[in-house]
């Protein structure tokens, strides 16, 4: 009997150790891998950006640039603005995969210099953007709460980084040179690493200009323009599809309700200049109201910055007020691209840049490019040779009409415009609404988040004094 126990208590043992040697193996889901791959960040990163893009452009860019209007919750428009924190977030919280994307890209074991140059020009237009928004912001110490336990990181100044981005999209578009295979994830450019080294000198050149105030960028542009490798047509555009006749990966504002769609309406400042030049990419944009009158094709505008009570009764209220066209909703879902950057802003670039004698070249030539460019991604006909000699649209040597243009241009494209309106003062049509809060002022930030305020408190406040308060009428350092 005592054999029996004896036996029976070195087979537990046994069994037991058996299973604790082979926990892990056993405890291991093979359909859920430990690490993931850079092109699955990758994929979900472009996404969840450029669709943030093509929200904020709907919603603020348009806006704040009186491309449309709003009819209802006119709060934006009047200039009520607060910290935008959902944008701060958005951006933020991508960085920590654009960085697991470098950390992977790095990896001897796993090294690809064609994701690492991607993550660095996406790690650049973010902060862009996120700097161009507040002005100083969380850079040089962001995102090292899990590796430093740094969850206080110092605001730095944004001539630093603008800096810092644009030697890492120098970095990239030499990474990219070296030609290694995109293997999946690219939602922009399906693997082609030339159009990224496109995009990566593209950005280089929008970034150069907006600090063209504040330094000499002759050298640094020209040297970009002479290597050629910048975008050379639409088909060079860094723009994201959507997958037709979907609903889940559609364009975001076809995800969203039909009201919030309705509230945003043509505006009087785009109605005057389509009008004025006979351009038929108001017919892309905007659809005939729905008043009852003798007039079906009849299209009409509202003014920008008005108040909830005059806004909803203009013109006879909401009936009398063209929409933006169904395109950009559920009807057509697919049909509209989220943008990031276009060809047609690239040649408006240019022919500033040659205008004010930063590069060689002719200005008119880009300029004219650029407005053809435009009209061909919205797929509008127009008789180009009639379009192009009318006052206002032909080239005459000054900035206000490069600007015009490409003003239209930056339909949706984020916030460009608005960045561009408080580089230059133009195009000097644009003047705050009568209802505006803001002293007849078009604002230049957002707020800082008040999670910053609290979580944050003294690198904000360091922040805030140096830029004489968090005012959304502070101006940042290219501006001045």
């Amino acid at each position: 009997m005592k054999n029996i126990k004896f036996i029976i208590i070195v087979s537990i043992l046994f069994v037991i150790n058996g299973c604790t040697n082979d926990f892990e193996e056993i405890n291991t889901n093979p359909n859920q891998p430990e690490s993931v791959s850079s092109d699955l960040i990758l994929s979900t990163v472009i996404s969840n950006t450029v669709n943030r893009n093509a929200l904020i452009g709907w919603n603020n860019g348009n806006i704040v640039s009186q491309l449309t209007a709003k009819i209802n919750f006119t709060g934006f428009d009047r200039y009520d603005w607060g910290s935008e924190t959902g944008i701060w977030n958005n951006y933020y919280g991508n960085l920590p995969e654009i960085t697991k994307i470098l950390e992977i890209s790095r990896d001897e074991n796993t090294k690809n210099t064609s994701y690492e140059g991607i993550a660095l020009i996406l790690k650049s237009w973010i902060y862009s953007s996120l700097t161009d928004n507040w002005g100083s912001i969380p850079y040089s110490e962001a995102i090292k709460g899990e590796t430093e336990n740094n969850f206080t990181p110092v605001y730095d100044n944004q001539e630093d980084i603008y800096n810092g981005i644009l030697a890492d999209l120098k970095t990239a578009e030499e990474l990219l040179a070296l030609g290694q295979p995109i293997l999946g994830g690219d939602l922009l450019f399906d693997g082609n690493f030339t159009n990224w080294r496109k995009l990566a000198n593209s950005l280089q050149l929008r970034y150069l200009l907006r600090i063209s105030n504040r330094r000499d960028v002759s050298s640094e542009m020209q040297q970009i323009v002479n290597s050629g490798m910048i975008f050379e047509s639409n088909a060079d555009n860094a723009v994201m599809e959507y997958p037709a006749n979907t609903q889940i990966d559609s364009w975001p504002i076809s995800n969203g309700r039909i009201g919030g769609f309705d509230e945003h309406r043509l505006s009087l400042t785009s109605e005057n200049v389509l009008k004025q030049f006979d351009d038929n990419r108001l017919f892309a944009w905007f659809q005939p109201t729905d008043s009852k009158n003798d007039d079906p094709n009849l299209i009409t505008g509202m003014p920008n910055g008005l108040s909830e009570d005059n806004a909803s009764t203009y013109n006879g209220g909401a009936n009398n007020v063209s929409r933006l066209n169904q395109a950009f909703f559920w009807e057509s879902s697919n049909s509209v691209k989220a943008p990031l950057m276009k060809y047609d802003e690239l040649q408006f670039i240019l022919a500033e840049a040659t205008q004010k004698g930063f590069i060689a070249g002719d200005a008119k030539t880009y300029y004219e490019n650029g407005v053809k460019a435009s009209f061909e991604y919205w797929n509008v006909n127009q008789d180009m040779t009639i379009y192009l000699t009318q006052n206002g649209v032909a080239y005459d040597g000054t900035l206000e009409t490069i600007m015009t243009q490409k003003w239209l241009s930056s339909f949706l494209v984020g916030l460009e415009a608005w960045y561009d309106y408080r580089r230059t003062g133009l195009p000097s049509f644009i003047i705050p609404g009568s209802d505006n809060v803001n002293n007849d002022i078009v604002p230049v930030r957002f707020l800082y988040p008040d999670q910053e305020q609290t979580l944050n408190t003294e690198n904000y406040e360091t922040a805030v004094n140096a830029m004489g308060g968090d005012d959304i009428n502070n101006k940042g350092w290219w501006e001045n």
